[in-house]
């Protein structure tokens, strides 16, 4: 329902402007309603799809060691805890060896303070029968106490070697209806795993090699979420914000738009682009977006909060201020003033002087603002 017309403050100006029903026929002007709502800006970018970094792994080795075996090749599809490959660890058959030895030092120890301390014993009994000196039994004393020291020297030895093994051994973790019986003791052999469902996306070994730490062999990744850097102008930068949504078409399916969200906003902007590499987080459950994907990008981002829309072609400069024309029927339109406030996307808000509901010209109302115009000349005839 239109709200009344407010009178222009300008007397040499009429309220309203009639047009006769064959020049409106010829105006084919467009009447809008005036709506409440958020106002979205349309940010439009370039950009390309990359990994999900945070589902991403590069498999290395956990220490140096050959190659035993290779169960997968590029490309296969692998799940959590599944084995990729056997590695004949060096290192953990070093740090075996060296359980072993402190295994053995640690029982000795063990039998010599049993021994240390029965002869300790013995000499006590013995003292009361003046068969030992008091010195004997002192002596005997510190040898128990310097072999129950060795004793505890051995343990702490020998737990350190246990924890450098327990770091050099891989994770394990079960696949599917598997138990630990189904994982055989490997002494020096450890099976390197996957960390989660995902595509083999490298494979840079080979059975028999020497590998070590330093260089990643695998690389699993999880592409059920992609990564999406959009190159967002400066200008623009201001306007996105993190959580926006997104949308995202790729030339490989045209018809096709994938939805998303912004997740982050860099502190930089390149020097060389004057760009801003927004990051946008999109869901790809059926795998169809790949690694380096061209994109076009569109982030829709909310200007403020609700307020009153026009589309800004309804807007008319009318003595140095912002105008629209609203039909009052019959071939007649007010003009009545307003205030606008932010514009994105051929809307503009209205702050005050109009209200949601009200009916405005859209295209044409620049024929409209002529025609008041001319009314104000003197007829010359």
């Amino acid at each position: 329902m239109s709200a009344p017309a407010t009178a222009p403050t300008d007397a040499q100006l009429p309220a309203t402007i009639t047009l006769s029903e064959p020049k409106l026929a010829n105006l084919q002007l467009q009447i809008e309603e005036v709506k409440a709502g958020p106002l979205m800006r349309t940010v439009t970018a370039t950009g390309s799809v990359g990994y999900d970094e945070l589902h991403l792994a590069r498999i290395r080795s956990m220490a140096r060691g050959r190659i035993e075996a290779l169960d997968v090749n590029a490309g296969d599809r692998v799940i959590a805890g599944q084995r990729l490959a056997v590695l004949d660890n060096f290192d953990l058959s070093a740090a075996h060896s060296k359980i072993l030895a402190a295994e053995a030092a640690l029982n000795q120890a063990k039998a010599q303070l049993t021994a240390a301390n029965a002869a300790y014993d013995r000499a006590t009994s013995l003292i009361r029968t003046d068969l030992v000196t008091q010195a004997e039994v002192q002596a005997r004393r510190a040898t128990a106490a310097t072999m129950e020291s060795d004793l505890r020297t051995k343990e702490a030895q020998l737990r350190q070697y246990q924890e450098e093994e327990a770091r050099l051994l891989p994770m394990r973790s079960a696949a599917a209806g598997a138990s630990p019986s189904d994982q055989p003791e490997l002494d020096s052999r450890g099976a390197i795993v996957a960390p989660f469902a995902g595509v083999l996306d490298t494979v840079s070994v080979a059975k028999g090699e020497i590998v070590d730490p330093a260089t990643p062999i695998f690389t699993v990744s999880d592409l059920s979420t992609v990564w999406v850097q959009a190159d967002v102008a400066e200008r623009d930068l201001g306007a996105v914000k993190v959580g926006d949504p997104v949308e995202l078409k790729v030339s490989a399916f045209p018809d096709r738009v994938f939805g998303g969200r912004v997740t982050y906003i860099p502190d930089q902007i390149e020097s060389g682009t004057g760009m801003a590499k927004v990051r946008c987080e999109v869901p790809n459950p059926d795998g169809a977006l790949r690694v380096n994907m061209f994109a076009s990008v569109t982030i829709l981002s909310q200007q403020g909060g609700d307020a009153v829309l026009v589309p800004s072609n309804s807007l008319q400069d009318v003595n140095g201020q912002s105008a629209v024309f609203v039909p009052t029927g019959h071939g007649e339109f007010a003009w009545r003033v307003v205030h606008t406030g932010l514009a994105a996307n051929g809307k503009t808000q209205i702050t005050s002087g109009l209200t949601a509901g009200t009916n405005v010209v859209g295209e044409g109302s620049y024929w409209l603002k002529a025609a008041l115009m001319q009314s104000t000349i003197p007829d010359q005839g």
